[in-house]
C-alpha cells in the first residue's frame, strides 16, 4: 500500500513539473509572438563624412606647338625642327577673364626660338568655371617632304591618355609630343600596341619630361614598321598633355599631315562625330589587306583581356540609315577596319561593343596625282589626311575655340533618345538648334572665333576643317574631374 502511495506522489510531482515546463514554453512562445507584433526600436547611423571642395585653381590648357620635321639637318638626323609657326586662338567665359599664354621649353626643337614653342594657357584661380577655358591651333605647311593642314585643340594635362593614329611603315612618320605644364617633373611610360600586339620597347618606359617643357620622340625609334599603332600614355609626378604628329609621303610626294589628340577613354560605346569624307570612294570592309591611307577606315583596339564584338554604324548627318560593319577585336591587337564606299559628306560613327575599346577614324582628300612620277613631287598636287577621334559626352556648358582654317564646322551628335535644344553664342549673338534623339547637326562657325555652348549635356562634339588639299579635325572634350567636389570618409 505504501509503495502505491509513493508511486502516486511521484506521478503527481512529475505531472506538475511537466505542466510547469509546458506553461513556461507557452509563456515564451507568447512573448516571442508579442515581440513580433510590437515594433522594435530602430537606430541607424551613417559613416561620418564631409564634402570637400578643392581649392580654386586656375584653368590650364596646353597647345602642342608648331609642326615638326625630322632629319632636316644631315648632321643630326634624329633632331626635330619646326617648319613655321602655329596660329593659336583662345578664349574664356566670362569674356573679360584674362588668358595668359606661357611658352614651354622645347629643347627637342632646334627652331623653337624662331617659330615658337608649345604654349600653356592659364587663367587666375576662380576667374572661370571648370571647362570654360578653350584654345586651339592650326597651321598650313607646303614644302618638300611635309605638306598639308593640321589643327589641334589645346588640351588638359592628365595622368593617362590614349593616342589612336599614325604609322611608322615606309613613307609614314609619327612623332609623340609630350608636354608637361606643371611645376614638377613627369615620369612617362609609353606602351605601344600594333597590329601584331604589344611592342617590347624598354626605352619607352621611364621617360623624364622636365617641368614646363615638351619632349619629342620619334615613334619609329620605339616601334618601327607599324601600320596601325596605338599609344597608351601614363605619367606620374607631373601631368602630361600628349599628342601625335602624323605625316605621309607617297614616293616623293607629301600626302598630308595631322595632329592627333587623345581619344575617349576605353568604354563599350564610342561616338565619333563629324567624320568628314571629302570625296566618294572607299574599300570594302571585308578587305583586311587594304594598304595605304587613301580610304576611310576606323582604328580599334580592345583594351581588356577578352575578345570584343563591335558593331560599327556609319550614319550620314543629313539623315538615312547608313551602314553597319560587325567586327571581332582580339585583345591586344590593333585593327584597321575599312568603312566601305562612302559618298562625300559628313558622318557620325557610333560604335557599340560588349567590352571596352578605343577608336579613331581616318580619312583623306584623295590620292596624290604626282605619286607615280618620281620627278614630279609637286607640293600643289599634295593631298591631306585627318584623324577624327572618339569624344566623351559634354556637360551642360562648354566653350570651343576655332582657329584659322578653311570652312570650319562644329558638329554635334545626340546619341541619346530625347530631343535636346542646344544654344550657342558667337560674339554675343545667341542662336539655338534642336537635335532629335539619335541624330546629329552641324553649325558653320567663323575662323578665329570662340563659341559658347549651353544645353549640351550628353552631346558629343567635333570641329572640322576642309578645303582644297586641306582636311583636319579635333575633338571637343569635357573638363576633367580636378575641380569636382569629393566626399571624404575619415577612418
Amino acid at each position: 500500500m505504501a509503495d502505491k502511495l509513493t508511486l502516486a506522489r511521484t506521478a503527481v510531482r512529475i505531472g506538475a513539473r511537466g505542466l510547469a515546463v509546458l506553461a513556461a514554453a507557452g509563456i515564451a512562445v507568447g512573448a516571442v509572438a508579442a515581440a513580433a507584433l510590437v515594433p522594435w526600436p530602430e537606430h541607424r547611423t551613417e559613416a561620418p563624412s564631409v564634402v570637400v571642395q578643392p581649392a580654386e585653381t586656375g584653368q590650364l590648357r596646353v597647345c602642342p606647338g608648331p609642326l615638326l620635321s625630322i632629319g632636316d639637318d644631315p648632321a643630326a638626323a634624329t633632331t626635330a625642327s619646326s617648319v613655321g609657326s602655329a596660329d593659336v586662338t583662345s578664349g574664356a567665359v566670362p569674356t573679360d577673364a584674362d588668358v595668359t599664354e606661357t611658352p614651354l621649353a622645347a629643347p627637342d626643337n632646334s627652331r623653337a626660338d624662331a617659330d615658337g614653342p608649345p604654349l600653356a594657357l592659364t587663367t587666375e584661380p576662380g576667374a572661370v568655371d571648370a571647362g570654360m577655358l578653350a584654345g586651339a591651333q592650326s597651321q598650313t605647311v607646303t614644302r618638300e617632304g611635309l605638306s598639308g593642314f593640321a589643327a589641334a585643340s589645346c588640351t588638359e594635362a592628365v595622368a593617362e591618355s590614349w593616342l589612336v593614329g599614325g604609322a611608322t611603315d615606309v613613307g609614314r612618320t609619327t612623332l609623340v609630343l609630350l608636354a608637361n605644364p606643371t611645376a614638377v617633373a613627369a615620369t612617362v611610360d609609353l606602351r605601344v600596341i600594333g597590329e601584331t600586339g604589344r611592342v617590347d620597347a624598354p626605352s619607352a618606359l621611364g621617360i623624364i619630361v622636365p617641368p614646363s617643357s615638351q619632349r619629342v620622340l620619334s615613334l619609329a625609334g620605339l616601334a618601327p614598321n607599324l601600320v596601325s599603332p596605338v599609344v597608351h600614355v601614363t605619367s606620374t609626378g607631373g601631368a602630361i598633355a600628349a599628342s601625335l604628329e602624323h605625316s605621309v609621303v607617297e614616293g616623293l610626294t607629301p600626302a598630308g599631315v595631322e595632329l592627333v589628340g587623345p581619344t575617349a577613354l576605353p568604354a563599350p560605346t564610342q561616338v565619333i562625330p563629324g567624320f568628314v569624307v571629302p570625296s566618294h570612294g572607299g574599300v570594302a570592309p571585308a578587305d583586311d589587306h587594304a594598304e595605304g591611307d587613301g580610304f576611310p577606315a576606323v582604328r580599334l583596339l580592345a583594351t581588356g583581356q577578352e575578345p570584343v564584338q563591335v558593331s560599327v554604324g556609319v550614319v550620314p548627318d543629313t539623315g538615312g540609315s547608313g551602314s553597319t560593319v560587325d567586327v571581332t577585336l582580339e585583345p591586344g591587337l590593333v585593327t584597321d577596319v575599312p568603312l566601305g564606299e562612302l559618298d562625300a559628306g559628313e558622318y557620325t560613327i557610333r560604335l557599340d561593343g560588349d567590352g571596352p575599346f578605343v577608336a579613331a577614324a581616318r580619312a583623306t582628300t584623295g590620292v596624290p596625282e604626282a605619286q607615280t612620277d618620281p620627278d614630279g613631287a609637286d607640293p600643289e598636287a599634295s593631298v591631306d589626311l585627318a584623324w577624327t577621334t572618339a569624344t566623351m559626352p559634354l556637360i551642360d556648358t562648354a566653350i570651343v575655340a576655332v582657329p584659322r582654317g578653311p570652312s570650319p564646322v562644329l558638329h554635334l551628335a545626340n546619341p541619346g533618345g530625347d530631343e535636346i535644344e542646344v544654344r550657342y553664342a558667337v560674339d554675343g549673338e545667341e542662336r539655338s538648334i534642336t537635335i532629335q534623339g539619335g541624330d546629329a547637326a552641324s553649325v558653320d562657325v567663323d575662323a578665329q572665333s570662340v563659341v559658347e555652348l549651353s544645353g549640351v549635356a550628353g552631346v558629343h562634339a567635333t570641329v572640322t576643317f576642309s578645303g582644297d588639299q586641306a582636311l583636319a579635325s579635333f575633338a571637343v572634350q569635357p573638363p576633367g574631374p580636378l575641380d569636382t567636389p569629393i566626399r571624404v570618409y575619415p577612418r
